[in-house]
């Protein structure tokens, strides 16, 4: 069980990213739309989780229980997952592309943070904030997109 513990808490992510990149590149018209989605909610989500985490700030469960992590890992704040946010933006650009792969992308997103939970990176609060984050940068990134790009944008 611990190989596959380690690999969601490091590796799926990349697996995310590439399927949600896939669903943007067979968007077709809408590629461009969701391109310019993905370049405004990227950067609007980890700054919005570099700001949670001045509100809100402790140690990972393995500095604070004394254990040691699956994955080697530098204690620091731990709120809210990077990981998870970045996997919960491309899940939710994908939702935005094609709602069933969005939902496969959330879901394997969700088994990231509880992979990352279980090798003793987060507390479920960081793993539930990363995901409303990765949610609101995608939904305000859109509906940027969308006031600026007009009908341009919406075929």
């Amino acid at each position: 069980m611990t190989p596959f513990i380690i690999f969601g808490a490091k590796y799926l992510v990349a697996a995310i990213m590439l399927c949600g990149a896939v669903a943007l590149a067979f968007a077709g018209e809408r590629r461009r739309r969701f391109t310019y989605v993905l370049a405004i909610a990227l950067p609007l989500g980890y700054a919005l989780a570099r700001l949670a985490g001045l509100f809100f700030a402790h140690n990972q469960p393995f500095a604070v229980e004394g254990f040691e992590p699956l994955v080697p890992h530098a204690v620091d704040n731990s709120f809210p997952s990077d990981h998870v946010l970045i996997g919960g933006v491309f899940a939710s650009l994908a939702f935005l592309a094609d709602r069933k792969v969005g939902l496969v992308l959330w879901a394997l997103t969700l088994l990231v943070g509880l992979s990352r939970m279980l090798a003793g990176l987060h507390w479920g609060v960081d793993i539930a904030a990363a995901a409303l984050l990765a949610l609101v940068a995608v939904f305000v990134a859109h509906k940027v997109v969308l006031w600026v790009g007009g009908r341009q944008l919406y075929p």
